[in-house]
């Protein structure tokens, strides 16, 4: 079979095995090339590893801790890929096969771990490299391999090492079903015009069907529409209800089966939870520290969430609802507050981000700040219609290419991501150059009107940039301390720091323009966008707080959230809102970070100090700073994981890193 498969697809045709520069031909990768290049990328593997074994009579640089990295970046640039078509194709047979294969082809990765004459040659390597010292980054490379290697059961038995294999296979199952379920989950509602009173007329234009009856599919642009808007709270709730429902059951199930598989892999490696493996090669460490910082926010953002919500809650009432305050009532009564009491219409702020002069405008802030120019590329094969392309530049040299996916559509990813699809390599034959895609679920525009962001939107696009912009300007001497590998609790700091310049005048001024007139956005608009900064702060805080113990509880004490029940400790945690949980929904089965972030989701707020702290240098010398925001892109962004996380920080900031900005960032005094 494989053989056979191989035959069909050499390595140089097969698209998903482009390692230069060469544009991948994205309508050419279906089922057959999928399972070609796995099986090819696992041989070559094979071989790899083979060598650096035999190697370890004559170790060198190159035939051991480079030729690991080798192996390593085919085995990662393929699942990006393939992760990929997983996540935004359209052909059932290509998306379900990519699912199966990634599983394949991570299972192999895993059990590289496993790989006792492969661990051996490369502690000799580390031993040997005593006598004859590695660069920084280098000695940091190996001494994260033997790590990875010792944490993952190489220090198991024989009968454990082939139990601690059939376990993670376990794992992937699950987590694929858990992020297959998500993508592939279909709701819809059907409503009358009365139902959406208070949505725009554009937008339930849209909806409209040949019965007179309104449409809507739940994703989340669509979800935003009704639930800010519909005055009437029996639809807010019947939407909140459904969108909070996503793959249920199912989801119930899957997650019920991967939190048990991740337990026992911990328990099964001497690690007395998963969250202690999880966090042991994070910046937190072990999962006291975890705790005691989400303990310390939740001490400090309470009395805040309290005034918070009761200002909402005297705010319903006084609009003439005194009925309870419900979890639906949020977004809507938050809505209605800031056009009373500050005057601020969010939807007047939203007609002066039309996406496509918001992506021409930010662009502009990241090619100031950065130093960096972008430019739109055309004729590039793409996996959908609507999907864009673009060169990146630095110093007058291109730097790498990325591409956006902007809009919702059916078995698309439903979150906001950037996802790798070609790595930096350098090599004796040259570079090749990065390459990422945003993959994104924005409100696409309708026959009437052009896609509108909301500001919060604006925020998220330039988070997800941040990310992209990492990864491109990052240029590894060692393929794998790439962007990505820094560590989980500050992998997010880049791109969180860079969501700030949504909050500058001179940064949006730039850009937000009305997108009939051509209008700057007006400085007193923008005071009152300023004014209301730190509205609901604690509330929108502790929702991280919230979803992140929730994820470390299930993780950390195992034992106590599967007695109670995992629905129980999501509905127990969201008391921290101090909004009633509404019974008869499970967001955890959407959740989808409880998949690929395990133990990890703290690690939003826990970078968050580092991101703040680095912008109160911008705060300093101007935001728009060209040299500081070069020193940045230097120092912090170009170095990937090559060096300490605190450390590229520390040489940022010229100091040691403090919470100050941070908590001032929550509305915290």
């Amino acid at each position: 079979m494989i053989s056979a498969c191989l035959a069909f697809y050499a390595p140089a045709q097969n698209p998903l095995l482009v390692r230069d520069n060469s544009p991948i031909n994205y309508p050419k990768i279906n089922a057959e090339a999928i399972r070609t290049a796995v099986a090819d990328v696992k041989i070559s593997s094979d071989q790899k590893i083979a060598k650096i074994i035999e190697s370890s009579k004559n170790q060198t640089l190159q035939n051991t801790l480079m030729a690991y990295d080798e192996v390593q970046y085919e085995i990662s640039d393929l699942s990006s890929r393939i992760g990929l078509v997983a996540a935004t194709y359209a052909n059932d047979d290509a998306r379900n096969t990519a699912f199966s294969e990634l599983n394949n082809l991570l299972s192999y990765a895993n059990n590289i771990y496993l790989n006792e004459p492969l661990y051996k040659a490369m502690k000799q390597f580390q031993d040997a490299s005593k006598a004859k010292p590695l660069s920084a980054s280098e000695n940091k490379f190996l001494t994260d391999i033997i790590i990875a290697f010792e944490k993952n059961g190489m220090k198991l038995d024989e009968t454990g090492k082939k139990e601690l294999s059939q376990i993670n296979d376990k794992l992937l199952e699950f987590g694929n079903a858990f992020d297959q379920n998500i993508a592939a989950s279909k709701d819809s509602l059907l409503f009358t015009e009365a139902d959406l009173k208070g949505v725009a007329a554009d937008d339930i234009k849209e909806w409209k069907q040949p019965d007179g009856k309104y449409l809507v599919h739940i994703n989340g642009p669509n979800y935003a529409k009704v639930i800010e808007n519909a005055d009437n709270g029996g639809t807010r709730k019947i939407i909140y209800t459904h969108y909070n429902n996503r793959a249920y059951p199912a989801n119930l199930t899957a997650l019920d089966s991967l939190l048990y598989y991740r337990n026992v892999f911990a328990k099964k490696l001497g690690f007395s939870s998963y969250a202690a493996y999880a966090v042991i090669d994070k910046m937190s460490a072990t999962p006291k520290q975890v705790w005691d910082f989400e303990n310390d926010l939740i001490a400090k953002l309470t009395p805040l969430v309290t005034e918070e919500v009761n200002t909402l809650k005297a705010f319903k009432k006084q609009s003439g609802d005194a009925g309870e305050f419900n979890a639906w009532d949020y977004a809507y009564y938050t809505k209605k507050m800031l056009n009373s009491k500050y005057q601020l219409n969010t939807d007047e702020v939203t007609e002066y981000f039309e996406m496509n002069n918001t992506l021409k405008g930010m662009f502009l802030v990241y090619e100031k700040i950065l130093g960096i120019q972008i430019k739109e590329t055309t004729g590039l094969p793409v996996w959908d219609a609507k999907v864009k392309s673009y060169d990146m530049f630095k110093d007058g040299q291109k730097t790498g290419t990325f591409y956006l996916d902007l809009f919702p559509r059916p078995n698309k990813y439903t979150h906001f991501e950037c996802n790798p699809l070609s790595q930096y390599r350098k090599t004796a034959n040259g570079e090749t150059l990065p390459v990422a895609v945003l993959i994104c679920n924005f409100p696409e525009g309708t026959s009437t009107k052009p896609s509108l962001l909301k500001h919060s939107d604006v925020i998220t696009l330039f988070h997800e940039f941040g990310h992209l912009v990492h990864w491109e300007l990052c240029h590894p001497a060692i393929t794998s301390q790439n962007a990505f590998g820094t560590k989980g609790d500050f992998v997010e700091a880049p791109s969180q720091f860079l969501e700030n310049w949504c909050w500058e005048y001179d940064a949006l001024k730039l850009f937000a323009k009305h997108y009939k007139t051509g209008a700057v956005l007006p400085q007193a608009l923008f005071n009152k966008m300023k004014q209301t900064q730190l509205v609901n702060s604690g509330s929108n805080s502790i929702r991280q707080v919230y979803l992140g113990v929730t994820d470390f509880t299930y993780e950390d004490r195992y034992d106590e959230a599967r007695a109670k029940g995992l629905v129980e400790v999501s509905k127990e945690k969201f008391g921290l809102t101090q909004l009633p949980f509404a019974d008869g929904t499970h967001y955890i089965c959407s959740f989808g970070h409880l998949s690929g972030y395990g133990a990890n989701y703290y690690g939003y707020l826990w970078s968050k100090v580092y991101a703040q702290d680095m912008f109160s240098v911008f705060q300093k010398n101007g935001v728009m700073d060209q040299a500081t925001g070069i020193r940045y892109r230097k120092e912090v962004l170009e170095k990937g994981s090559s060096d300490n996380e605190k450390t590229l920080v520390e040489n940022f900031l010229g100091r040691k890193p403090d919470s100050k900005s941070f908590l001032q960032s929550l509305g915290v005094k």
